[in-house]
């Protein structure tokens, strides 16, 4: 019975203690969860002693590997979609924790029958530890590589007077620009900044405003560290389709994006990784025929493949993001608007009936 007892508290101990070392599972998740997670381990007490030291940990691991398959089905099956999706990222730490707890577990059990249980206990701590620390190594590394937020920025023209700037609706959140963007900015076209608003004027002099900048996080991924994606999209552009466009490699990095009227599009991207891709998609309305209509959208997917197969889903899409800035009301029709809305104060001298 105290071989028993003594498996189960050393997986369940593990546990917590390696949720508090990755951070991807909370406290609380973990000392619940565990308590049936450790019952499997020491279920397994008496195969730990006859396999020995040499085999005992294999036992464990497969055993760990097999919990977490099933914790992943049950929340197929009977969890939420949100939760499914979570615990699909986090499948491979999971499954590292589990497999190193359940391996120590049987090195424990294995060790203390003919060595003292000190040596044991720290043979079984320093097999679990490896084995957490190099593959969550690895993920950490590839989810920091892959999985952590991108932000697309549009820069859009729009058709008004050398001294305006472009109207923007009641309430609008205007899209900031970091004076360290600015400066990756100038690397290319020249960039001023007025009262209100920074502009971007290209070769051909024509000048651009940030209109909307949307930011896509992987979910349950905890990296703070953002790649971003700078889309110039030209006034007289009327294309519509699919473009794949690059992000740099560097997760801090920046890519700049100018599409062309011809097929394809001039960037400004330092060493584009292939593992990442971000999808741009113009569509257009039945009644529009090209970008300066209001039936112009944009719709944003990115797709994520890691280095040893595809371990990631699509983030959740950004659809119906639009294109231009709202159209500018002329002058005599809003006069015209505004006298219509105007009303005439009585006067006392004029007469009744004539």
């Amino acid at each position: 019975m105290i071989a028993f007892a003594r498996t189960y508290w050393f997986t369940w101990g593990f546990l917590i203690f390696a949720a508090l070392f990755t951070g991807v599972h909370s406290i609380r998740e973990v000392f619940f969860s565990g308590v049936i997670a450790s019952l499997l381990s020491a279920s397994a007490t008496r195969g730990y002693e006859k396999l020995g030291y040499r085999y005992a940990p294999l036992l464990g691991a497969v055993l760990g590997i097999v919990w977490s398959s099933l914790m992943l089905l049950y929340f197929r099956w009977f969890g939420s979609a949100d939760d499914y999706v979570i615990e699909s990222w986090r499948f491979g730490t999971t499954m590292a924790i589990h497999a190193a707890g359940f391996a120590g577990a049987g090195l424990l059990t294995a060790l203390v029958t003919k060595h003292s249980l000190g040596r044991s206990l720290a043979a079984g701590t320093v097999l679990s530890c490896a084995m957490t620390a190099i593959p969550y190594g690895f993920i950490a590394w590839v989810d920091a590589r892959l999985a952590g937020p991108i932000e697309i920025i549009a820069l859009v023209s729009a058709n008004v007077a050398p001294n305006e700037v472009p109207a923007r609706r009641t309430g609008t959140q205007v899209a900031k620009i970091s004076d360290e963007e600015m400066a990756l900015l100038k690397e290319k076209w020249l960039v001023t900044k007025g009262q209100s608003e920074f502009e971007v004027i290209d070769e051909q002099g024509r000048r651009y405003w940030p209109l909307w900048r949307k930011t896509f996080v992987y979910p349950g991924n905890p990296s703070q560290v953002i790649r971003r994606l700078f889309v110039l999209i030209p006034p007289d552009f009327s294309e519509t389709g699919r473009w794949s466009l690059p992000l740099t490699t560097d997760p801090r990095g920046v890519s700049i994006v100018q599409l062309n009227n011809r097929p394809g599009f001039s960037v400004l991207c330092p060493s584009p990784i292939k593992n990442i891709r971000c999808e741009f998609i113009i569509n257009t309305s039945k009644d529009s025929t090209n970008l300066g209509t209001p039936g112009s959208t944009a719709t944003i997917k990115i797709k994520r493949l890691s280095p040893i197969g595809d371990f990631y889903l699509p983030d959740p899409v950004k659809s119906d993001l639009a294109l231009q800035f709202p159209p500018l009301l002329d002058q005599a029709d809003q006069k015209t608007e505004s006298d219509l809305k105007t009303k005439k104060r009585p006067s006392f001298d004029d007469k009744v009936g004539q």
